[in-house]
């Protein structure tokens, strides 16, 4: 690869990692304050639901994910709560993914295995529950 591109390059990479935690945590962020403010219309109040699809059911975080939006249980504002969670979870192993796919192309090996590692630490710890 050029030398003279390289910065140009890792630029890009930056700007677009920037770019995907900064959306990830904004529509994070607005799915919890229209979920937050259906709740509070629909309960008349923000007291901690104990409708069973607000905890983590199933054995995992995926599995969790799977389970809910296959069932679509809960209220809408349960969901869109949910979906703000699971976005803002989410956000951080996508960014690690879009890393991977750069490091393999700039063929930076050293990088590639660190942030394979690092995925699949995030991915035993999301598994594991």
């Amino acid at each position: 690869m050029n030398a003279s591109k390289e910065p140009e390059i890792e630029s890009r990479l930056e700007n677009a990692i920037s770019y995907l935690l900064i959306t990830g945590v904004i529509i994070s962020v607005l799915l919890e304050i229209a979920g937050v403010t259906l709740y509070l219309r629909d309960h008349g109040n923000l007291m901690i639901s104990q409708e069973p699809g607000v905890f983590l059911q199933g054995k995992d975080f995926f599995s969790f994910i799977y389970g809910f939006w296959s069932q679509l249980a809960g209220s809408t504002a349960i969901q869109l709560m949910v979906a703000g969670m699971v976005v803002l979870i989410l956000t951080p192993f996508v960014r690690i993914i879009l890393s991977a796919i750069y490091f393999g192309w700039a063929k930076n090996w050293k990088y590639v295995f660190i942030t394979l590692f690092v995925l699949v630490v995030i991915t035993l710890s999301l598994t594991l529950h």
